[in-house]
């Protein structure tokens, strides 16, 4: 088991925040966004299943007010759980930064 934080200044670019790595597995823990700019802006976050080779929208054009930060997830037993591949996509109209908390698992058991 490995804890990774991601951080990334998003664009108005739909940009690969996390993937997965082969032979992984990942629990996603936790998002915190902050709008670092002087007015509303908004961001997408969309979550990229790579086994039915789909895209999610998980927040679509999300409001978030001058120099304000946005969190979701961080408590116990609050997790999505990704595979080899997945992602985590994300983009803004304005200047924001993001970051993502996970925890990597192997996929294969080690050891044993």
């Amino acid at each position: 088991m490995i804890k990774k934080s991601v951080g990334k200044i998003l664009t108005t670019t739909l940009t690969d925040i996390y993937t997965v790595p082969s032979s992984k597995k990942s629990e996603w823990v936790m998002l915190y966004i902050t709008n670092t700019s002087g007015s509303t802006q908004s961001f997408d976050v969309d979550y990229y299943d790579a086994s039915e080779a789909t895209t999610f929208p998980i927040f679509d054009a999300y409001s978030l007010s001058a120099k304000e930060f946005f969190q979701i997830g961080g408590d116990y037993n609050e997790f999505i759980y990704m595979q080899a591949g997945d992602k985590i996509k994300a983009s803004a109209t304005g200047s924001m930064t993001l970051l993502v908390s996970l925890i990597e698992h192997n996929d294969v058991i080690q050891g044993g």
